[in-house]
């Protein structure tokens, strides 16, 4: 075999094509996987530095058929998640291009995705299996069917929707901006690519790849490094300092740790770089006292993780309390200023009412951007600069508020979140147990004297007016009702605000229920806000606002807000989140303008003018709820039955009233889930 380092121009550009073996498994990376890859490109955009981003290796092997005009094809024996995966987002990046920078579409599909002079299937430098070989030529050819429901199309939506929402928050994308992104995906992305012989035994080669054993961490090369370089005092550095770190945390958090380390240093990583970030660190040191002291401080600085990894070892009750609250949040993005603020409180410069506030104050952060819904990508690099913009100086509430506020309008102010506590869908806002961590919080927050032991009540969140409507349910929504307005469309509006909502340990035996039924359960619940429920005398519109209100003036107390102070610099998010909303409707589906306003966080009637003003993505599939062709038509459409025609080639159906078939519908649930299915938060 031969071994080299390469990168993705290299690999593609040529007369050559990859195809992916039968005995591979189809292309199955997901949101998450995804979304870190995002991460890591996004930190590479935002990085001063021109070091690359290493993505592992990728195995080849001759193919034995060979192809009628010449073509080099390889077997891809090893890899073909990734090197897919890069593909797909390259032909992202072609039709991002398209209306704009034509002549960057053409070099990226001919450069990259096309063996443009040859015949198909030799004509595409990468051929899936089999099963997934007809959603990724349908890419490349840009078929109407393209970008559908499965893997790869799943893929294709999130890259369209995430270069949507960079290129265009602050206006007209720029070709210089789309110019570095191309750059950056085909020139800092590198690869071990391992060539295989003629005559080798490929599917061997495959097994053995990914039958044997376990894969060496980044911690793991570290530590062969590190007692490298002490020959002589190796045993005791082990005994007193590396085998303690190691009792105490687990592989993956041994390589968080070693991340953490070089946040504090004021060093980037990405999790594939930690080994050689540390390694050119560990190369300043001279001496093996010098070394020993390095792990020595590590080991100080793991037994402190532990207590944030493990609230309940922490021994002060205000630290205890504020550390439990971040670990019910779930987001490692927390971990550097954590880390540094309790290094501080350590080295005495601090106590712990200030350490409690100082990570009220992220806590807050986080909150109050999953309560209004604005985008979460880059809040990992946005909170690891949070501590190098500390720049040395000792954490404090105001130093940390201020330089969250600076990070470009992300942290929201108590109109927005009173706003989006009005008229947003909170339901589909986060992670399930980020919404019970609000609710539970709103509950705390209304000062009864009465303890709840929420970890052991099995507590779910309940609609109290019910997302399926029943007869008695549509005759208290009737007298709510305008001229403009259906029953539907009402519900739909108010039913997964954050002023319908709940926790409750009887969510099965108060289901669909009348609100007189569901009067008499709630009445006689532990929890504050099901007794405030239970006092009213009807359940409809006015009921479920005044609740949202009252809500909304606890959370901007209970979440501190940003440093008013600080000027916000202009921009759209809105429009860039419609953007992202809209590149995610997947072919041969439609979608209405509230369900698109409602996942954006906007209102409908801005939605509608905003399909007219701006050549949107996939903007001809929002019709009306009722599956009919707007009044009003877009940019580039001429007429209600080119919209037809646009839809139907794409494989939706109409019926004869000239309406698409509601079995064809991409709602408010679909949306919510595939759009915040991708912005879980990861190191």
């Amino acid at each position: 075999m031969r071994a080299n380092e390469t990168v993705l121009r290299d690999l593609l550009q040529g007369e050559r094509r990859y195809v992916v073996p039968l005995y591979q498994r189809t292309y199955s990376w997901k949101r998450d996987q995804l979304s870190q890859l995002w991460s890591d490109i996004t930190e590479l955009l935002d990085s001063d530095s021109d070091d690359g981003h290493f993505l592992g290796s990728i195995v080849i092997a001759p193919s034995p058929n060979g192809t009628a005009s010449g073509i080099q094809s390889w077997l891809v024996v090893d890899g073909q998640q990734r090197i897919t995966t890069l593909s797909v987002l390259l032909c992202a990046l072609r039709d991002y291009c398209h209306d704009s920078f034509p002549q960057l579409e053409r070099k990226i599909d001919v450069h990259y995705l096309k063996n443009e002079f040859s015949q198909s299937p030799e004509r595409y430098t990468l051929l899936p299996t089999q099963a997934d070989r007809q959603a990724w030529i349908a890419l490349l050819e840009k078929s109407p069917t393209a970008g559908g429901e499965d893997a790869i199309g799943n893929a294709y939506r999130f890259f369209r929707g995430r270069l949507e929402h960079l290129l265009t928050t602050d206006g007209e994308p720029s070709e210089s901006a789309v110019q570095k992104i191309e750059q950056l995906v085909v020139s800092r992305l590198s690869f071990v690519l391992i060539a295989a012989q003629v005559g080798d035994n490929v599917y061997r080669i495959f097994e053995s790849l990914n039958n044997t054993g376990l894969k060496l961490t980044q911690a793991d090369l570290l530590r062969n490094y590190i007692f490298m370089r002490l020959p002589t005092i190796a045993q005791r550095v082990y005994e007193q300092q590396w085998l303690p770190i190691q009792t105490q945390l687990n592989n993956q958090q041994l390589v968080d740790l070693i991340w953490l380390d070089l946040v504090l240093k004021k060093k980037r990583a990405t999790q594939h770089s930690l080994y050689r970030e540390q390694q050119k660190y560990l190369d300043l040191l001279g001496s093996e006292e010098e070394v020993e002291e390095w792990v020595a401080g590590l080991h100080r600085m793991a037994l402190i993780f532990k207590r944030i990894l493990v609230p309940e070892s922490e021994s002060d009750p205000k630290i205890r309390e504020a550390l439990d609250r971040l670990h019910r949040w779930r987001a490692t993005v927390v971990y550097p200023i954590t880390l540094r603020t309790l290094l501080s409180y350590e080295e005495g410069d601090l106590d712990s009412q200030e350490v409690s506030d100082i990570l009220r104050v992220v806590e807050s952060y986080l909150v109050r951007q999953m309560v209004v819904g604005v985008g979460r990508a880059g809040n990992n690099v946005m909170l690891s600069d949070l501590v190098a913009s500390l720049d040395g100086e000792t954490p404090s509430v105001k130093t940390v508020t201020r330089i969250l506020t600076r990070q470009r309008g992300r942290f929201p102010t108590d109109d927005a979140v009173r706003s989006a506590m009005l008229e947003q869908p909170f339901y589909w806002r986060g992670k399930e147990w980020q919404k019970h961590f609000v609710l539970r919080c709103l509950e705390e927050g209304i000062g009864r004297t009465e303890k709840l032991d929420f970890a052991a009540s099995d507590l779910t969140i309940e609609h109290v007016l019910p997302q399926t409507l029943t007869k008695e349910w549509r005759q208290v929504l009737e007298s709510d009702l305008d001229e403009d307005t259906s029953i539907e469309e009402l519900h739909e509006r108010v039913v997964h605000t954050i002023g319908n909502l709940t926790l409750s340990a009887y969510n099965g035996k108060l289901s669909n229920k009348s609100f007189e039924d569901k009067k008499q359960i709630l009445a006689e619940s532990g929890l504050s806000m099901n007794l405030r429920i239970a006092r009213e005398p009807r359940w409809g519109v006015s009921e479920i606002h005044q609740r949202s209100e009252e809500l909304a003036d606890l959370a901007v107390k209970i979440w501190p807000g940003p440093d008013d102070s600080i000027p916000l610099e202009p921009q759209s998010p809105k429009l860039a989140a419609v953007r992202q909303v809209l590149s995610e409707i997947p072919s041969g589906r439609w979608t209405n303008y509230l369900a698109v306003a409602q996942v954006a966080g906007t209102h409908r009637r801005t939605v509608s003018k905003w399909l007219v003003e701006y050549p949107l993505p996939n903007r001809h599939r929002v019709l009306r709820s009722d599956g009919s062709i707007p009044a009003t038509l877009s940019l580039g459409i001429e007429s209600p039955v080119e919209q037809i025609q646009l839809l139907e080639a794409e494989g939706v159906g109409f019926g004869v009233n000239g309406r698409a078939g509601k079995k064809f519908h991409f709602g408010l649930t679909d949306l919510a889930r595939i759009v915040e299915g991708g912005s879980g938060s990861s190191l």
